[in-house]
């Protein structure tokens, strides 16, 4: 082995990886947070700004299975910087949008589709971060090792949605708009740190020949159909969770319904952090195990927000979310990666990374809908579809991590 191939995923290249995932996981909340407010006071309609911040989602779909597999020929620093660059691009693309708008100088549709523009560039390409850093991680651990490193992957969301309100709070107040530029900033100077100090992994370079994408797809459906489950819930829920708390709670104030709303989620996303962070570093438990346990826990929990009656009550349901899906994250991505060679990594990261992304496109809309006939319907319908789910998993063979006395 080269000195590259032995050096590749130390704890130098692991940061590398997480800071510009968590830079891409600050960029996402900062859309709610800034983008959402500031399209709305320029007199955008509701349907253009939820456009704009979906349409990334729609451009991700399909990049990530496309970046996923360039990252095979390409190489995983090649593509996870082209990422962190379109990010950069695509988001201060976005901010100079919002600044002329606010200016005058562009105004109506035109905005809109200039918007719509940097929003395509941004999805289209920093779609392929995160299949490139799961794929890297692939090539750089044990079985044994790659639970946790899988679960420090996942955390990096989570942490993102916890910096980005906190980081974004502290500066809009000097410029709506400077966390934004910031944020491209930080993006950029991330990319040039990978591109001179992320080390390529050699076995890219030791690989045989690909398998189809379809085949790999047929291979990991069961982990593909868990992350698009997860994600419809999980976005489901979040998209219906201020109107829970008017028709469960009896909370009207609009500045109350927010202030509830930001805490759950923050309580959520910090639970989330520390199981994947500190308790999945330290406590080994086979992706099997987690994943037959995990989906029936998340649908229990979701069926019990349908009783959900005080505020100390929703909190409590939140945090059992966060705790659920942290297990079912890195349990879904390990498990996929140990079903295939070396060889397909990438592709299979990229088919991981849009899984996400269909359950996020259909879950709002359809719950949505639904939450009009009947405001416990959606919990109801999500909390079977998560056992059913669970259940699935009793019968699926899922490979077990391989525990060596060395690691």
């Amino acid at each position: 082995m080269t000195e590259s191939s032995i050096t590749a995923g130390s704890s130098k290249d692991r940061l590398i990886l997480l800071s510009g995932l968590i830079t891409y996981g600050i960029g996402q909340s900062l859309l709610y947070v800034i983008f959402a407010p500031l399209g709305q006071s320029m007199g955008m309609p509701a349907w253009q700004i939820g456009t704009i911040i979906s349409i990334s989602n729609l451009a991700i779909l399909f990049a990530a299975p496309f970046w996923g597999r360039r990252s095979d020929s390409l190489g995983r620093r090649a593509v996870f910087v082209l990422g962190l660059i379109g990010y950069a691009v695509g988001y201060a693309g976005l901010a100079f949008g919002l600044q002329a708008g606010a200016a005058g100088t562009i105004v109506a549709l035109p905005l809109f589709f200039t918007l719509v523009a940097a929003r395509l560039i941004y999805g289209g390409l920093a779609g392929g971060m995160l299949p490139a850093a799961q794929a890297y991680i692939a090539d750089t651990s044990t079985e044994e090792e790659r639970p946790k490193r899988m679960a420090l992957i996942a955390s990096s969301g989570g942490l993102g949605t916890i910096i980005g309100p906190i980081y974004a709070g502290g500066l809009a107040s000097l410029d709506p708009l400077l966390p934004m530029y910031i944020a491209a900033a930080l993006a950029l100077g991330v990319a040039v740190w990978a591109q001179f100090s992320l080390v390529e992994p050699d076995r890219l370079r030791e690989q045989g020949a690909p398998t189809g994408t379809w085949r790999i797809f047929g291979i990991i459906f069961p982990y593909l159909l868990g992350w698009a489950v997860v994600f419809f819930v999980f976005t489901a829920i979040q998209t219906i969770a201020v109107f829970m708390i008017q028709d469960q709670l009896g909370i009207t104030g609009q500045d109350e319904q927010i202030r509830i709303v930001f805490l759950a989620f923050l309580q959520m996303a910090v639970v989330t952090v520390v199981v994947q962070i500190v308790v999945m570093q330290f406590i080994s438990m086979q992706p099997r195990t987690l994943l037959r346990v995990c989906f029936i826990l998340f649908g229990v929990i979701t069926f019990l927000m349908v009783y959900v009656s005080t505020v100390a009550q929703l909190y409590l349901t939140f945090i059992g979310m966060g705790f659920a899906v942290s297990l079912a994250m890195p349990s879904l991505t390990t498990a996929a990666s140990l079903s295939i060679g070396a060889e397909d990594q990438g592709a299979a990261a990229g088919l991981l990374a849009a899984a996400p992304t269909f359950g996020m496109v259909l879950g709002p809309m359809s719950m949505s809908v639904l939450y009009e006939f009947d405001t416990v319907l959606p919990l109801q319908v999500s909390a079977v579809m998560l056992v059913l789910t669970g259940i699935y998993f009793w019968f699926v063979s899922t490979p077990l991590v391989t525990r060596t006395a060395s690691a």
